[in-house]
C-alpha cells in the first residue's frame, strides 16, 4: 500500500503579480499538445482517476418498491389494499465475487423487488439474506452471470482529518456517481430518529446524496473505508459513513459459514500489527472445535484459506463458504516465521445447537466477567422512551471486575462512557468496540449504565485488571 499521508500531486502553475492584480504566467512558447498524447494523458491521470478505476466495478445500483405509508390501523382495510407503490434507490458494495452485496438495512428494510443492477448496466433480483438493523446493514446476493469484482476492503483504525476521500454511489437516481472530498472530523454521533442511532461516523464533506446509502467511500487506495449511511438535512458538505472496521465486524457474522452454509470451524480472526504490518491472526481458536483439530493454535497468523489469502475476518468466512465436511480446506498459517500448511474439516452444525453455543471463547466474560445477552426493547423503554436496548446480564463471575462493581445477574448495561464519550450497549460486540477505543488504553476504569428495578444507575468498572488490558491491547 502506498504512504497515504502523502499529498496528491497537481500540475503547478505559475503565478504572478501584474499591477496589483494577479495573472497566470504563461509557459514558454512551444508547439501544441492534444489530449490524445500520452503525456497530457498521464498528468491527467490522477490519484483520484486511479482510485475510482479500482472500486467502480464493485459498487451496484439498488432499486426496489414499496407500498406508501397507510394511516390505516387495520391491514385488511380497502385504504390499506390500495396503497400506491413508490420506489426506492440505493447503493451496495460487493464484498464477495459469488453475489454477496453489502447495503444498508434501510434500503432494503420492508421494500419488494430488490433489483441490482451492475456497471456494465446488467441487472439481476436480488434476495435479502441477512440484516443488522442496528449497525444499519443488510447482505443481499444475486446469481450472477460470472464472477464478479470485489471491493478491495481497507481499515478505518489510521484516518486522518483532511485525508482524501471518495463517494461512489447511485445519487439521486444517477448511477456510478463519483463525488470527492475530505474527512472532516471521525467519531460523529448522529441521531436521525428516536429509532435510528449512528455512532463513530466518519464525517466526510465528499457529495452524500439520496441514493448514496449503502455506496462506498473509499481512500486514495482505492480501498474501502465507510459505508455511506446518512446526509444531514439542510446543510451542506455534511455526509456520514459507517466506519469500515465496524462494518468488517458485522459483515462477517451476517456472512459467517453458520448461517450461510450451516457449518462451523471454530476459529476467531482478529486483525492486529505486527512489525508495523497490519495481519490477521487467530484470535482464539474453540476447544474442541474444527480449528483445533487441524492445529491451528492461538496467535497463529491467517495466511491463506482454501487457496485464498486472507486479511480480515470477513475473508475467513468468505473462504470457507464453498468447504463442506469430509473435504478438508488447506490453511496456510505463518508460526515462529515460517509457513505450516494444515487441513481444516468444518463440520455441520449439531442439531438443536444454538449459533451462540458454537462461538469461540467470550471475551467479555473472561475479563469483565459478564455473560450477557440482548434485552427487549419494552424492558428498557419504559425507563427511558430514547433507549433502543441493552444486555441483559446473565451472568457475573466471582472476583471478576464485574463482580466489584456490583453488578448483579438481572441487571441491564445499556450503556458505557469511557473519558469524554458515551456508547449505547446494544449488542456484546459494542462492550469490545468501546475496550478498542484509544480512551480505554489512557484510562484505568468505566463508567456503567444499568437498569435496576425500574431505575437507572450507574457503576464503576475497573479497566486496571490484567485480563481486561489484555482485551484493550487486543
Amino acid at each position: 500500500m502506498g504512504d497515504r499521508r502523502a499529498g496528491l500531486a497537481f500540475p503547478r502553475l505559475g503565478v504572478g503579480l501584474v499591477a496589483g492584480a494577479l495573472a497566470i504566467v504563461a509557459p514558454a512558447a512551444s508547439a501544441p499538445t492534444r489530449a490524445s498524447e500520452p503525456s497530457v494523458a498521464g498528468a491527467r491521470r490522477t490519484a483520484v482517476v486511479e482510485a475510482v478505476e479500482k472500486a467502480k466495478g464493485a459498487v451496484v445500483n439498488i432499486s426496489s418498491e414499496k407500498k406508501a405509508a397507510s394511516s390505516s390501523r387495520w391491514p385488511f382495510s380497502p385504504e390499506e389494499n390500495q396503497r400506491p407503490r413508490v420506489n426506492g434507490m440505493g447503493s451496495g458494495v460487493i464484498v464477495d465475487g459469488r453475489g454477496y452485496i453489502l447495503t444498508n438495512h434501510h434500503v432494503v428494510d420492508k421494500v419488494q423487488g430488490i433489483q441490482v443492477q451492475l456497471l456494465d448496466g446488467s441487472a439481476y433480483p436480488a434476495l435479502v439474506l441477512q440484516v443488522d438493523p442496528v449497525m444499519d446493514l443488510a447482505l443481499i446476493k444475486i446469481e450472477p452471470a460470472s464472477p464478479l469484482q470485489a471491493i478491495t476492503i481497507g481499515t478505518s483504525s489510521d484516518l486522518m482529518l483532511g485525508e482524501s476521500v471518495i463517494a461512489i454511489g447511485n445519487a439521486f437516481g444517477y448511477e456510478n456517481t463519483v463525488s470527492l472530498g475530505i474527512i472532516g472530523a471521525l467519531h460523529r454521533d448522529l441521531t436521525l430518529s428516536d429509532d435510528q442511532v449512528y455512532r463513530n461516523l466518519i464525517q466526510t464533506d465528499a457529495a452524500i446524496n439520496p441514493g448514496n446509502s449503502g455506496g462506498a467511500l473509499i481512500n486514495i487506495e482505492g480501498e474501502l473505508i465507510g459505508i455511506n449511511v446518512a446526509v444531514r438535512a439542510g446543510a451542506q458538505g455534511l455526509g456520514f459513513a459507517l466506519p469500515v472496521d465496524e462494518v468488517k465486524r458485522a459483515a462477517a457474522e451476517m456472512l459467517s459459514t453458520r448461517r450461510i452454509a450451516a457449518t462451523w470451524h471454530g476459529v476467531v480472526a482478529a486483525e492486529t500489527l505486527r512489525g508495523g504490518h497490519r495481519v490477521l491472526v487467530a484470535a482464539d481458536v474453540q476447544r474442541g472445535g474444527p480449528g483445533e483439530a487441524a492445529g491451528i493454535r492461538p496467535g497463529d497468523e491467517l495466511v491463506q484459506i482454501a487457496g485464498m489469502p486472507v486479511a480480515n475476518a470477513l475473508d475467513v468466512e468468505r473462504a470457507f463458504l464453498d468447504a463442506r465436511p469430509g473435504a478438508p480446506a488447506q490453511v496456510v498459517v505463518r508460526r515462529g516465521g515460517a509457513e505450516v500448511p494444515l487441513a481444516l474439516d468444518v463440520r455441520p452444525l449439531p442439531r438443536g445447537a444454538s449459533l451462540a453455543s458454537l462461538e469461540p471463547g467470550d471475551p467479555i466474560w473472561e475479563s469483565l466477567g459478564l455473560r450477557t445477552a440482548p434485552a427487549s426493547t419494552e424492558d428498557v423503554a419504559n425507563v427511558n422512551p430514547k433507549l433502543r436496548g441493552g444486555l441483559l446480564i446473565q451472568a457475573v463471575s466471582p472476583g471478576s471486575p464485574a463482580a466489584a462493581a456490583s453488578l448483579q445477574r438481572g441487571d441491564i448495561l445499556v450503556g458505557m462512557n469511557v473519558g469524554e464519550r458515551n456508547w449505547e450497549t446494544i449488542r456484546p460486540d459494542h462492550i469490545l468496540h468501546v475496550l478498542s477505543q484509544p480512551e480505554a488504553v489512557q484510562t484505568d476504569s468505566a463508567l456503567l449504565y444499568v437498569i435496576r428495578r425500574n431505575g437507572l444507575q450507574q457503576r464503576r468498572i475497573s479497566l486496571a485488571d490484567p485480563r481486561v488490558k489484555n482485551i484493550i491491547a487486543q
